[in-house]
């Protein structure tokens, strides 16, 4: 097992998902503005690096537009410009709620991931972020190989069934519309923790 890569792809997909549940707030907007940070981030890929030099470059963001740039993005007013539920993009009628946020949801399951008290659908892309992070927790906390093995296998198979099937075109709707540093460097930060664990 690639034990330092699974640590990173844990935090990375951790913040990544956090970002796109929530504008970045208190102490993740500091980090995400903080230079010694973001040069520590630990993703290596080129996306990601890209990603972390638009920000090293920007001027801060204030929580009013990032707040503003969540909202338009994921939530919308009519319609979110970037839609962030896999159902709809496969589902027959459009539908949130629809066979993949169930299918979503029988993993969260089984590997114990609590996608939390927010009553959000299960297939929301910054959920499904924040069980790779814990899948990657559950292989580097594995007490044999064999179960490390397994951890892994699941976590792969989840991305490409779930996050890595819809993400681009999430990740389209961000780029095309983001205003924020932090929104605009997503799809970079994105597209690293999904190459990572391809790797794996």
């Amino acid at each position: 097992m690639h034990t330092e890569l699974v640590e990173r792809c844990h935090i990375a997909a951790d913040i990544v998902g956090q970002i796109f549940l929530d504008e970045p707030q208190g102490p993740l907007l500091d980090a995400l503005s903080d230079p010694s940070f973001l040069q520590s981030w630990p993703l290596e890929d080129d996306a990601s690096q890209q990603a972390i030099n638009a920000l090293l470059e920007a001027e801060r963001d204030t929580a009013e537009a990032l707040q503003r740039d969540h909202l338009y993005l994921f939530i919308g007013v009519s319609s979110p410009l970037a839609q962030p539920y896999e159902s709809p993009y496969f589902s027959k009628d459009g539908l949130v709620m629809d066979e993949d946020a169930a299918a979503v949801a029988a993993v969260y399951h089984q590997v114990g991931f609590d996608p939390g008290a927010d009553n959000l659908p299960p297939d929301h892309i910054g959920l499904e972020f924040r069980c790779i992070s814990q899948m990657c927790a559950l292989a580097l906390n594995a007490s044999s190989e064999a179960d490390q093995a397994a951890a892994l296998a699941v976590l792969r198979s989840f991305t490409a069934e779930h996050p890595a099937r819809f993400a681009e075109q999430v990740l389209g709707g961000v780029e095309k519309h983001a205003n924020t540093a932090i929104y605009r460097a997503l799809p970079g930060l994105t597209r690293g923790v999904l190459a990572a664990v391809e790797t794996l």
